[in-house]
């Protein structure tokens, strides 16, 4: 997984997580895609999406590529498989 981050306005979370699930429904219908968030300072939120190739990843306008090890240590899950979010982030 291909993991990009982001800091965004609260009102731009509706239309990313239409995009990501999008995405989902056309080419991961098994759910390996991740889409999470942490509050940053209101009304701020910081995003990373998990996408399956950077082809998928250039989708997200602005957001920057990142390693696993940036990923924040306790995310609430936007859009995903729940099933997944645990093992990246509970296991």
């Amino acid at each position: 997984m291909l993991w990009a981050q982001r800091s965004v306005r609260a009102e731009e979370l509706p239309s990313i997580e239409r995009l990501f699930r999008d995405q989902v429904d056309a080419f991961a219908p098994d759910s390996r895609m991740l889409l999470v968030s942490v509050d940053g300072a209101w009304p701020m939120l910081q995003l990373w999406v998990g996408t399956l190739n950077a082809d998928l990843q250039s989708s997200y306008f602005g957001f920057t590529p990142c390693s696993r090890r940036d990923l924040p240590r306790a995310p609430v899950l936007v859009s995903g498989a729940s099933a997944r979010f645990s093992q990246i982030f509970h296991d």
